[in-house]
C-alpha cells in the first residue's frame, strides 16, 4: 500500500501545480492566483498520503486502511461538489471555469483507485 500512496501524493502535486501554472481568464501560462485554494487542497492530501505511505512501511497496515479511506473520503467531499458546481458553470457558459472543473475532475478521478485499493485492502 505505501507505493500506492506515494503514487498518489505525487499525482496529487503534479495536479495541483498544473492547476496554478495556467490561467484561463488571460489565457497565459504563470502563476494563478485564483487557483491557490487547489494547490493547497492538492499539497496537504499529497502530504496525509505521504504520510499514510511511512506509517505503511512501519507496520500499521490496519491504522492505514481506515485512516486512508477517512482521508479519501474526506477528499472526496470537498472536491465532488466543487468540480460539480465548476461543470455546472462551464454548462451555463462561464468558459474560464473549465480548467478549474477539470483539475478538480483530475484529483477526484485519480483518487478512485488508492480508494478502491483501501476497500479492497479493508475486506482482507
Amino acid at each position: 500500500m505505501s507505493s500506492k500512496f506515494r503514487f498518489h501524493g505525487i499525482y496529487l502535486l503534479i495536479v495541483g501545480i498544473i492547476s496554478v501554472m495556467y490561467n484561463p481568464h488571460t489565457g497565459a501560462l504563470g502563476f494563478n492566483p485564483d487557483a491557490k485554494s487547489g494547490l493547497i487542497v492538492t499539497g496537504l492530501f499529497a502530504i496525509i498520503s505521504f504520510v499514510w505511505a511511512y506509517v505503511d512501511s512501519r507496520g500499521a497496515h490496519r491504522v492505514v486502511t481506515i485512516g486512508g479511506i477517512i482521508t479519501t473520503l474526506l477528499l472526496f467531499a470537498g472536491t465532488i461538489p466543487r468540480g460539480l458546481s465548476s461543470w455546472i458553470a462551464v454548462a451555463h457558459g462561464e468558459a474560464s471555469k473549465w480548467f478549474a472543473a477539470t483539475t478538480i475532475t483530475l484529483v477526484v478521478l485519480g483518487s478512485i483507485p488508492i480508494f478502491a485499493a483501501l476497500l479492497r485492502s479493508l475486506k482482507r
